[in-house]
């Protein structure tokens, strides 16, 4: 088996992709911030030349996505400057990288399906920082024999615990309060466990799948109204929910009015069909 090195260890896909790896018996090594810094050259050069792994699945990201508009050399001192500093480090050393990156990197005002060759256009920060770490990976790997890469975008992502919008619904459902949910923002809640699996098995196999950019998603779209009705049904909870619009809401990061990631390429390329949304959300809460 191949060792997997995770970086971003602590975040909510990070802890998914340790917990799995570690329970699947698979050779890896887990590293938060204390371990290997991406922001830190020297770091990254000392956890690879120490364990030596044969493929490392970058998690560590900057996500917070309206703070980033203020701690902007913050967002891409990890997003983009760090992603720079590990693709350059992984490429040099011959190992294998597969990075996370997401819907932010599109303006959202299309109406079908994003396909990855589609143009970027970030409206934020956040999308802007991620975009530049993609296109650190590309050029980091690009023209290289002994190393690959995969990026995965992915969009709403979400868990059975942690900080994620399920859980708000679940704990905001749970008080009795009268709730309004944003209902003209579109894409397609995708759960972190069923990616981990995913993103393991192609470390293990990189044989699976080409190298370059993909789309990780599920059948949809839908919008967070629906998302939350979808939530409360599951659980059999009685909220008082109402629809509104983004006005109602305003942040200081644009959201993408529509990012919903097109599933069909990459469910295809592995012989699989996409699954919808909804029964995704049943099976993991």
């Amino acid at each position: 088996m191949r060792k997997v090195l995770i970086t971003g260890a602590n975040g909510q896909l990070g802890s998914r992709l340790s917990e799995l790896a570690l329970s699947n018996g698979d050779p890896v090594i887990v590293c938060d911030r204390t371990k290997l810094d991406i922001t830190d050259p020297t770091s990254i050069e000392q956890a690879l030349s120490k364990h030596r792994p044969q493929v490392v699945i970058n998690a560590a990201a900057y996500t917070a996505v309206d703070q980033a508009e203020e701690e902007v050399e913050k967002a891409y001192a990890v997003n983009a400057v760090g992603t720079e500093h590990l693709a350059r480090a992984c490429a040099d050393s011959s190992i294998d990288m597969i990075h996370i990156s997401t819907d932010y990197v599109f303006s959202g005002n299309q109406s079908e399906p994003y396909r990855t060759d589609d143009e970027a256009s970030p409206t934020g920060v956040y999308g802007q920082s991620k975009w530049e770490g993609e296109k650190a990976v590309q050029s980091a790997f690009a023209d290289r024999e002994n190393s690959h890469a995969w990026i995965f975008r992915v969009a709403w992502l979400y868990d059975s615990r942690g900080k994620n919008f399920a859980q708000t619904m679940l704990r905001l459902g749970a008080s009795g309060k009268a709730l309004k949910i944003v209902d003209d923002q579109l894409g397609a809640p995708t759960a972190a466990g069923p990616f981990a699996e995913f993103l393991l098995k192609v470390a293990q196999n990189p044989e699976l799948l080409r190298p370059g950019m993909w789309h990780y998603g599920t059948l949809g779209p839908a919008t967070w109204y629906d998302f939350a009705r979808a939530i409360f049904a599951h659980k059999e909870m009685d909220v008082d929910a109402t629809p509104c619009t983004t006005e109602t809401y305003p942040t200081p990061a644009q959201r993408p009015a529509y990012s919903y990631l097109d599933p069909y390429p990459l469910m295809q390329a592995l012989g699989q069909k996409p699954e919808h949304w909804k029964d995704q959300l049943r099976r993991v809460l």
